[in-house]
C-alpha cells in the first residue's frame, strides 16, 4: 500500500512536471470525449428518431470514435517518446520495469479520469445547445425534450477506457523492449543523415499524380461517387510519400548543387530542413491531410445547405404532386376519376398529364450535337395536347410526326432516331414548360430529350430500352390554400387508402419534401461542421506538439551553431526561415490538393442537386480563408512556446 501511494505521488509529480505536454493532451482528449458523447447522445435520443437524421448522426459517431482511437494513440506515442530519458533515469535509480510500468499505468489512469470526467461534464452542459443548433439546421418547428440516459455515458466511458488501455499497452511495449542505457540516451542519440529513397520518391510522385488525374477524369456525379474515395486514398498515400521521401530527395538534389549549397545561408537552411523533414514528415503529412478534411467537409456541407431551398423549389412546381402508374388510356381515365374523388383539398392550378420515361445510352439516340461528357439520355414522352394546354399554343401533328425538346443545348434536327426507329420532327421546341421538368437532383449528369406526340401509349411501344418499354405515369399536380398539416394528411390518406400493389404510385406535398430535404442536408451540415471542428482540434494539437518537439531539438542546434561562429541573430534568422517553411508547407500542399479536388467534389455535389459552380467556389474560398487565419493564429501562439524552449536551457 505504501508503494502504491508512492507511485501515485510520483505519477502526479510527473504530470505536473510535464504540464507543457499533458495540459494540451488532456484538453484535446476532453474535447474529443465531449464531442463523441454529444453526437452519441443525439443519435440515441428517441426524439431524434428520424431515418436520415439518425443515419447521419450514427455515421458521425462512428467516424468520431474511429478517429479518436488513431489520434489518442498517436499523441500518446509522442508523449512517451519525449519521456524515454525520464524512464531510463528511474531505471538507473533502482526502479525495475514493472515498477515503471505501474507508475505509467497510474499516470494513464489519472489522465483517463480527468479527460472522461471533463468530457462528460462538458458534453452534458453543451448537449442541449447542440440539439437546438441541430434542430435549427434541419428547420424543425416543433419542440423536442432531450432525454438524458445512462447508455451514452457508459458507451463513451467504455470506448475511451479501451483507447487509453491500448495507449498504455503501447507504452508498456516500449518500456520492456528498450534497455536502460537506450532509454537514457534515446532523446539525445546522434542523428543519422537522412537518405534519399529515390524509388519511394518516384512511386509517391506517381501515386499523387494518379490521384490528381482521377479527380479530373470523372465526367458526372455517378463517376464521382464511384471514384471519390479511390482518389482520396491515392492522394493520402501520395502525401505521406511527398513529405517522407520526395521532400528529402529534392533537398538532396539541392545539396549536390555545389554552387548553391556551399553558401552560408543555403548550407544551414538545406541541412536543417533535411533533418526537420526526417523528424516531422509524418506529422506534416497528417496536418496536411487533416487540413484538407476540414476544408472539404465544411465547404461541401455549407454549400449544399445553402442550396437546399433551390433544390426544393426546382423539384416541386406545385404544392401537391400525385404520381400513379397507368398502362392504357382506359386505365388513365379510370385513375383520373378515382383521384378526383378525393376532395379533401380545394385544388387550384391543377395540371393532369401522362409522361413516359426511360434512360437510353447516348449512342442509341441520334442527336446532331451531343456533348462529349454525356453518356446517357433521358427520354420523356408526353402528349402534344398536354404541351398545348401548358403553353397556349396549337401545334398540330399528323400521323407519326413529333415535336421535340433537348436540354443542355443539344440539337435534334429534322429527324430523331431512337434505336432502330426514326421519327419526323415537325418542330424543335426551344423552351420546355416548367410543369414537365424532372427533379433537379442529379439531373445535370445526363441530357434529356422530351418527345411530344399524339399518342404517348403507342410511342412507348416503339421506344424500348434493355428492360422493356418506358413506364407511363399519370401526374396530377395542383396548388392549394390548405395548411401544411392538411396537405400531409391528404397525402397520407392517399397512400393508405389508394396506392397499393395493384395501383402503384405516391402522393407528396411540397412541405413534407422540404422537411425531408432539410432534415437530410441539415443533418449532413451538422455532422460536417462537427467533424470539421474535430479535425481542426487534431490539427492544432499536432501543430503544437510539432512545435514543442522542434523546440527541444533546435535548442541544441541553436547552441552548436553559435559555437561554430554564427551570431545569435543569424542563427535565429536561419531557424526562423526553416520553421516558417516547414510550418506552412502542409497548408500550401493542402491548398494544392483542394485545387485538384475541386472538380470531383463539385461533381459529387451535383448528385445532391448543386449545379452552381460559383456557389461552391464562394464557400470553399471563405472556408479556406477562415482556416488560413486560424492556422496563422495557431502559429503565433505555438511559436511562443517554441522560442521559450529554444532560448531557455532549463525548459
Amino acid at each position: 500500500m505504501h508503494k502504491l501511494s508512492l507511485y501515485a505521488k510520483l505519477a502526479c509529480t510527473n504530470i505536473k512536471a510535464n504540464y507543457r505536454l499533458y495540459v494540451p493532451y488532456l484538453l484535446a482528449s476532453s474535447g474529443m470525449i465531449m464531442m463523441y458523447y454529444i453526437i452519441l447522445m443525439l443519435a440515441m435520443d428517441p426524439g431524434m428518431n428520424n431515418g436520415n437524421l439518425s443515419a447521419a448522426l450514427g455515421s458521425g459517431s462512428w467516424i468520431v470514435g474511429l478517429f479518436a482511437v488513431s489520434f489518442i494513440l498517436y499523441i500518446n506515442s509522442f508523449l512517451m517518446k519525449r519521456r524515454t530519458k525520464e524512464f531510463g533515469l528511474y531505471n538507473v535509480l533502482g526502479m525495475d520495469k514493472p515498477q515503471i510500468a505501474c507508475v505509467v499505468f497510474i499516470e494513464t489512469a489519472f489522465a483517463f479520469l480527468i479527460a472522461v470526467l471533463g468530457g462528460i461534464l462538458l458534453g452534458t452542459v453543451f448537449s442541449k445547445l447542440m440539439q437546438l443548433l441541430l434542430l435549427r439546421m434541419i428547420k424543425y418547428g416543433g419542440d423536442i425534450t432531450m432525454q438524458l440516459s445512462l447508455k451514452p455515458v457508459l458507451d463513451t466511458v467504455c470506448l475511451f477506457a479501451v483507447i487509453y488501455f491500448l495507449a498504455y499497452l503501447s507504452t508498456l511495449k516500449t518500456i520492456y523492449q528498450t534497455k536502460p542505457v537506450d532509454l537514457m540516451s534515446s532523446s539525445n542519440a546522434g542523428e543519422k543523415a537522412p537518405k534519399a529513397n529515390w524509388a519511394m520518391a518516384i512511386i509517391g510522385a506517381a501515386v499523387l499524380i494518379a490521384g490528381y488525374w482521377l479527380a479530373q477524369y470523372v465526367k458526372n456525379p455517378t463517376e464521382a461517387l464511384t471514384y471519390f474515395f479511390i482518389a482520396v486514398a491515392l492522394v493520402m498515400i501520395g502525401t505521406f510519400f511527398l513529405f517522407t521521401s520526395c521532400s528529402v530527395a529534392v533537398l538532396k538534389l539541392l545539396q549536390k548543387n555545389k554552387k548553391y549549397y556551399y553558401k552560408k545561408n543555403h548550407f544551414i537552411n538545406v541541412s536543417g530542413m533535411m533533418y526537420r523533414m526526417k523528424q516531422n514528415a509524418k506529422g506534416l503529412a497528417q496536418i496536411c491531410i487533416l487540413s484538407c478534411m476540414v476544408l472539404v467537409t465544411i465547404s461541401m456541407t455549407i454549400s449544399l445547405y445553402v442550396n437546399t431551398e433551390n433544390i426544393v423549389k426546382t423539384s416541386f412546381t406545385k404544392d401537391v404532386e400525385i404520381s400513379a402508374y397507368v398502362d392504357s388510356q382506359t386505365d388513365q381515365a379510370k385513375v383520373t376519376d378515382e383521384l378526383a374523388s378525393y376532395t379533401d383539398l380545394a385544388r387550384e392550378n391543377e395540371t393532369i398529364y401522362v409522361k413516359g420515361g426511360t434512360l437510353l445510352s447516348a449512342d442509341s439516340v441520334g442527336l446532331l450535337d451531343l456533348p462529349d461528357h454525356v453518356s446517357s439520355v433521358s427520354v420523356q414522352i408526353l402528349s402534344i395536347a398536354s404541351y398545348n394546354e401548358q403553353t397556349g399554343r396549337n401545334i398540330v401533328l399528323n400521323g407519326d410526326e413529333i415535336a421535340a425538346y433537348c436540354s443542355a443545348n443539344g440539337q435534334i434536327g429534322d429527324a430523331l432516331k431512337i434505336n432502330q426507329n426514326s421519327y419526323h420532327v415537325k418542330e424543335e421546341i426551344l423552351s420546355n414548360p416548367d410543369a414537365f421538368a424532372e427533379s433537379a437532383i442529379g439531373n445535370d449528369e445526363q441530357l434529356s430529350v422530351y418527345i411530344y406526340c399524339n399518342d404517348p401509349y403507342a410511342m412507348t411501344d416503339t421506344v424500348q430500352n434493355a428492360k422493356g418499354k418506358p413506364t407511363l405515369v399519370l401526374h396530377d399536380d395542383f396548388d392549394t390554400s390548405a395548411s401544411d398539416q392538411e396537405q400531409q394528411k391528404f397525402c397520407d390518406r392517399l397512400s393508405d387508402e389508394y396506392f397499393n400493389a395493384e395501383q402503384g404510385g405516391e402522393a407528396q406535398c411540397y412541405s413534407s419534401f422540404r422537411t425531408e430535404a432539410y432534415t437530410l442536408i441539415g443533418s449532413l451540415l451538422f455532422v460536417g461542421v462537427f467533424l470539421g471542428t474535430l479535425f481542426l482540434i487534431a490539427t492544432v494539437l499536432i501543430i503544437y506538439y510539432k512545435q514543442v518537439s522542434e523546440g527541444y531539438e533546435d535548442r541544441h542546434r541553436y547552441e552548436i551553431l553559435q559555437q561554430v561562429g554564427l551570431s545569435k541573430a543569424e542563427v535565429k534568422k536561419s531557424i526562423n526561415s526553416q520553421v516558417l517553411t516547414v510550418f506552412f508547407m502542409p497548408l500550401g500542399v493542402a491548398m494544392l490538393h483542394i485545387c485538384f479536388a475541386f472538380h470531383i467534389v463539385y461533381e459529387l455535389m451535383r448528385a445532391f442537386g448543386l449545379s452552381d459552380t460559383s456557389l461552391y467556389l464562394k464557400y470553399l474560398l471563405l472556408t479556406a480563408g477562415a482556416f488560413a487565419i486560424i492556422y496563422m493564429l495557431v502559429y503565433f501562439v505555438t511559436s511562443k512556446v517554441y522560442y521559450h524552449i529554444v532560448e531557455n536551457k532549463n525548459a
